[in-house]
This record gives structure tokens, C-alpha cells and sequence, in this order.
């Protein structure tokens, strides 16, 4: 996370009107204590009325404005709305931090005469959709760190395989979620549906960049798959 990021969710966990104690800070922000006196300090030195001290607890005094973001009504009920679903739908990590951003968004409109996005009740909840498998969070990490996965996986079919696969992407439609993937035992694309993944283990094995078993290898491949024979590769 950004630092500036970090202040302004800091600052939003600071307005709840009740002392919260830096170590509780530092466990949410997931950075260390003295992080979080730092930030304090820095925020302070800004002019922010935060009352408190180490040992104690901190609070934020009175009504603080933050600058409003720069996106109009419509891009805010856009993003409002997104965030619901992924609330909706994700993990469990990716669901709460659906829900830090909405809180970061409501924390920049202070005073305007309209209500806050979140207050607009652009909710997904209606959706068919099933929600993301807990192991999805270990999948998202696996991609931005570029490290091979195991998969206990079981066909359509119920034929059960082990795959080591590089993870590229994931997918969310109608029915769940699609794992998109380089297949070492196949030596190919592979698409998994998450909710036929049995098992999901993260192995430290990193992979390296190459161009032709990248995702844009792969949208390319099925570009051509969609004009040869009128459809994308289905998941296994």
C-alpha cells in the first residue's frame, strides 16, 4: 500500500469518535507500531486535530474533510457499484478491502448536499453469482508474485488430475470464478474453474517472464480461436 494511501485509510479508521491504539492500527494497515506512530506524527504535523498518545490510544477530534475525489456523480455510482459486487462475490481479503474503499470514498465527501455513494443503495446483491472459494485470496498472490501453484482438480467429467499451472488471471461470470493459466503438465493455456479446484497449494517457485506464455499470449490465442471455430476454449 502507498503511504498516501495509508494515511487516508488511517484517517478513516481514526474518525469512529473512540480511542483505537496503535497496535490495533498496525494489525488492520498491516505495518509495524512505530509505522503508525510515524504516520500519526506526520498527520499531526498537517494540522489534523488527533488527539492522544502512545500507550493510550489515538482518535480523530471533529469533522475532517478530506479533498473530494475527482470523478463525477456517475463514475462515483460506477465505482460504488462495483465495489458492491466485489464485496458481494470476492474473498474474503478482496471483500473487505471492498469495503475500506467504499469507507475511503464516503471519507471524501464530507458536506455536499447529495448523499454518499455508498449511501445511494447501488447494491449487486440481487446477482446469481457464486462467491469466491477462500483459497482465491492465495491465487491473487500467487499472480502479483509470479509463483507456481499445485492444483488438486476434478474435470467436468470427475476425472481428478494434479497440475502445476503458472496463474495469469482470474475471471468472474455468471456461474463463478475462472482461473486462467499456463499448464506445465499440458504445456498450454488452461482455463480452471475455481469452484472444481479441490485443493490449492502456493509453492515458492517463481516463474520467469515469457512473452508467448504470458495473458496477452493468451487473449491473442483466443482471438484466433474465436474467429477459426466461432467461440473461446471452454474450461476444463
Amino acid at each position: 500500500m502507498r503511504r498516501a494511501d495509508r494515511l487516508l485509510d488511517l484517517i478513516a479508521r481514526l474518525k469512529g469518535g473512540k480511542l483505537v491504539v496503535a497496535e490495533q492500527l498496525a494489525e488492520q494497515l498491516e505495518v509495524s507500531v512505530r509505522t503508525v506512530y510515524r504516520d500519526i506524527a506526520t498527520l499531526q504535523a498537517q494540522g489534523l486535530p488527533i488527539d492522544g498518545q502512545a500507550g493510550v490510544g489515538y482518535m480523530l477530534r471533529g469533522n475532517v474533510n478530506l479533498p473530494a475525489l475527482t470523478l463525477s456523480h456517475d463514475q462515483l455510482d460506477a465505482v460504488s457499484l462495483g465495489l458492491s459486487l466485489v464485496e458481494w462475490i470476492g474473498d474474503d481479503d478482496l471483500a473487505q478491502a471492498a469495503v475500506s474503499a467504499r469507507a475511503k470514498i464516503d471519507a471524501t465527501w464530507g458536506d455536499q448536499p447529495t448523499p454518499a455513494p455508498s449511501q445511494r443503495h447501488l447494491l449487486a446483491r440481487e446477482l446469481p453469482h457464486r462467491k469466491a472459494p477462500p483459497f482465491t485470496s492465495s491465487i491473487r498472490r500467487a499472480i502479483r508474485e509470479r509463483r507456481i501453484i499445485k492444483l488438486d482438480y476434478a474435470a467436468e467429467d470427475g476425472g481428478r488430475s494434479t497440475r502445476d499451472v503458472r496463474p495469469l488471471g482470474l475471471r468472474a461470470f455468471h456461474a463463478g470464478w475462472l482461473l486462467i493459466a499456463w499448464c506445465n503438465h499440458r504445456g498450454a493455456f488452461r482455463v480452471f474453474r475455481l469452484d472444481r479446484i479441490l485443493a490449492c497449494e502456493l509453492s515458492k517457485q517463481t516463474f520467469p517472464f515469457e512473452a508467448d506464455r504470458e495473458l496477452a499470449a493468451y487473449f491473442s490465442e483466443q482471438h484466433k480461436s474465436v474467429r477459426r471455430v466461432g467461440g473461446p476454449v471452454p474450461a476444463e
